[in-house]
């Protein structure tokens, strides 16, 4: 008998795919493979975007910037802050960790623009000026978190890009179908804070859009209704 705990991880998870494909042969039993396959990667499915983030060079120095044109940007009311700093954490948190990727604060952004250099400028001089190598832009269309003056659920549309700096060539870019949360049930005004009720909207929303950039499992997106009864 082979002794696992004087091997490698990667010669135990070896000995043991070998050990399910030989179970498998014998038994006939093809659900020992996708066994196999669920051990190695979980229920998670590849990024739309898997193949750009790929390519993305070791220890390159990123920057999210959210915006929303259609408003001031520094006003109560405007997500395009909350939304850039819940994108960064949830990109810098779930990206390959082994790329060992630089993180620009949206601090740093909003101290070297005015509202209308933050608004008109392109994202690949805006990363320029941060030093940054890759922008991820992302501009907000459209933001809502009213249903009616009764009830609360969140509204956005989106368009976000993945920009080289130095080219200012755009890597990949999509504008995501309109983003709704709760997706079913809209919640009494009388259960939660607006505030609360919008920061939450965005951190949804922000993994939403990283989803583009990094692996995520399916099933978390099931039965967000009642993801956001628990937080009441």
């Amino acid at each position: 008998m082979v002794k696992t705990d004087k091997i490698s991880p990667a010669a135990k998870m070896a000995l043991l795919l070998v050990t399910l494909f030989s179970f498998a042969m014998v038994s006939g039993c093809a659900n020992a493979l996708f066994t196999a396959a669920y051990l190695i990667k979980g229920n998670e499915v590849d990024p739309e975007f898997k193949k750009e983030m790929k390519e993305i060079p070791k220890k390159s120095k990123m920057v999210v910037i959210c915006r929303s044109p259609y408003q001031t940007l520094f006003g109560i009311d405007d997500p395009s802050r909350t939304l850039s700093v819940a994108l960064t954490k949830a990109l810098s948190e779930k990206l390959d960790e082994k790329k060992k990727l630089e993180w620009v604060p949206i601090d740093t952004v909003e101290t070297l623009f005015d509202e209308t250099e933050f608004t008109n400028e392109s994202f690949e001089k805006m990363g320029a000026k941060v030093g940054a190598d890759y922008v991820f832009g992302v501009d907000i269309d459209s933001f809502n978190i009213h249903h009616s003056p009764q009830y609360l659920q969140g509204k956005a549309h989106v368009n976000v890009k993945l920009v080289e700096v130095e080219s200012g060539k755009t890597i990949c870019s999509k504008s995501l179908p309109q983003y709704v949360y709760p997706p079913n049930t809209p919640v009494a005004v009388g259960d939660m804070l607006e505030e609360r009720f919008q920061t939450l909207y965005i951190i949804k929303l922000a993994d939403e859009i990283g989803c583009c950039f990094y692996p995520y499992d399916p099933h978390e997106k099931v039965a967000l209704d009642n993801d956001v009864s628990r937080l009441r």
